[in-house]
């Protein structure tokens, strides 16, 4: 997938990425694989072969939207030698400009084949050649038919309702014939979205080309949160969704065969962008996880989190967790007996995300207001995307008897259900701004189990005498630490015991 969207062709992914193989393996050559097996598990763009798809199941591990959208940031050089060659227009910033004008192409152009927007395409990768870019006739076809949204993006696929409350297609006149039939153009399949850059020149488009699934007998993709309505939108088709476990079976699953323990912090979706990340909460909850489970934690979080925690809590990564790891790390698997997982905060697309997978719903995602809403469509977006990468990571494991903390709410129900996660407030034990305690705590860890002094405490955690004396009761007081008398004295030397 990684080769496909880098335009690497599959023939060459052995040599590109040292990848582990099987004897005659179909992506040694150049050639196109020629599967005679009736199950396939496919590459995505295995799915523009209509001879690996016709009258067989395939399945996938998940289903990619974007394994099937194809962005074009620079519109002029894909575009340019088509619109000169196909129409009257001398290159993309002339065609933008003048798409209302008599130079257009005219019904008649589609249906004598003058110009051909359909697509047979079975090509793997996107190359740019002296025609242009090959999606070019999809590109060119969706721009003269596209619709402006209110946040001034364009979409080919835009339905509005009539007066009795019905949907149509925006675009789609119901008399004096139909580019979309006329071409060959399915609407549902191939949409085509404009994103205006500040020129025209810095315009981005995107297309997406999905492929013809109801030529596969079925399609099995598995994932453990399905985004069924990004599923609908990507390919142009409604699913027939079976679960294979309810969410009362996916718990149980969890709990008594994998011997997963659920641990909810959290009290809301904790949307970790800008400066909304917390890093003393977070800090104070991975001191508290080890402690109470006696391993240091792989934390997940985003991008940004990473970021400030190693700015503000340095500490947490270098010294708490085994592991910092991105949300959208794709492929990653959690490796290692008995892991313990603190996913923080919840991700979130970019505004451009929101905004591109509103255009190609034909919807328009305004930016958040004071509530931190995108509008309902852009809220369906957020919750299918952040629920979809916290389950995925609460369950990227390859052993039994993980634990998984939850520093959000922003996860699918199953991973809620109260026959498999628990509540705990670290807060009550470490608050967010016990900036000595976390260190007293982390200095006799880190000693482990030998034994100090208060005067190793106060010095070696650079925190003050009553610092020191309070965060040592208080991690007495959890069972963290023990108390040691010396010759029959009073206790005088402490060593961690979780």
């Amino acid at each position: 997938m990684k080769s496909a969207t880098k335009q690497i062709p599959l023939g060459l992914l052995h040599k590109t990425r040292d990848l582990p193989c099987c004897p005659n393996c179909p992506f040694t050559t150049w050639k196109r694989p020629e599967f005679t097996e009736q199950v396939v598990l496919a590459n995505p763009r295995h799915a523009y072969m209509d001879s690996v798809l016709e009258d067989r199941v395939v399945f996938t591990c998940s289903l990619r939207g974007d394994a099937y959208v194809t962005k074009i940031e620079n519109p002029s050089r894909a575009l340019d030698a088509y619109l000169d060659r196909n129409t009257q227009f001398t290159g993309y910033c002339d065609f933008i400009q003048n798409r209302d004008s008599g130079r257009v192409p005219s019904i008649l152009d589609y249906e004598d084949g003058t110009i051909d927007p359909s697509t047979d395409d079975e090509e793997f990768g996107y190359a740019i050649d002296k025609d242009g870019h090959h999606l070019a006739p999809q590109a060119v076809f969706g721009l003269l038919h596209a619709e402006e949204l209110d946040n001034g993006w364009e979409t080919s696929f835009k339905y509005e309702r009539d007066i009795v409350n019905k949907h149509y297609p925006k675009n789609r006149p119901p008399v004096g014939g139909d580019p979309f039939d006329i071409g060959g153009v399915d609407y549902h399949r191939t949409r085509v979205v404009r994103q205006p850059g500040e020129t025209l020149k810095e315009d981005t488009i995107y297309v997406l080309d999905a492929p013809d699934f109801t030529k596969a007998k079925s399609v099995v993709a598995f994932g453990v949160a399905p985004t069924l309505w990004m599923w609908r939108l990507y390919y142009g088709t409604n699913f027939d969704h079976q679960r294979v476990y309810s969410d009362d079976e996916t718990a149980e699953f969890l709990r008594s065969a994998m011997s997963v323990e659920v641990v909810q912090t959290a009290t809301s979706r904790k949307p970790y962008e800008g400066n909304n990340v917390t890093p003393g909460r977070d800090a104070s909850i991975a001191v508290w996880a080890t402690a109470e489970f006696g391993k240091p934690p792989i934390v997940v979080s985003t991008k940004n989190a990473l970021g400030r925690y190693r700015s503000k809590q340095p500490a947490l990564l270098n010294a708490d967790a085994k592991n910092g790891i991105q949300y959208r790390r794709g492929g990653s698997v959690i490796t290692g007996k008995s892991p313990l997982i603190i996913l923080n905060g919840s991700p979130r697309p970019r505004n451009e995300e929101f905004q591109l997978w509103g255009a190609l719903a034909g919807k328009s995602v305004r930016n958040p207001n004071q509530n931190q809403s995108f509008g309902e469509t852009g809220d369906e977006i957020r919750r299918q995307f952040c629920e979809s990468r916290v389950g995925k990571w609460a369950t990227r494991f390859d052993c039994r008897n993980a634990t998984v903390v939850l520093n959000t709410t922003a996860v699918p129900e199953w991973l809620q259900n109260n026959r498999l996660a628990t509540h705990a407030s670290p807060m009550n034990i470490l608050s967010a701004n016990a900036r000595g305690r976390r260190a007293v705590a982390r200095y006799i860890r880190d000693k482990g189990g030998n034994r100090v002094t208060m005067n190793d405490i106060q010095t070696q955690a650079d925190v003050s005498e009553n610092t020191a004396r309070r965060a040592r009761n208080s991690l007495i007081e959890q069972e963290w630490v023990a108390k040691h008398a010396t010759k029959g004295r009073k206790p005088d030397e402490y060593s961690w015991v979780s």
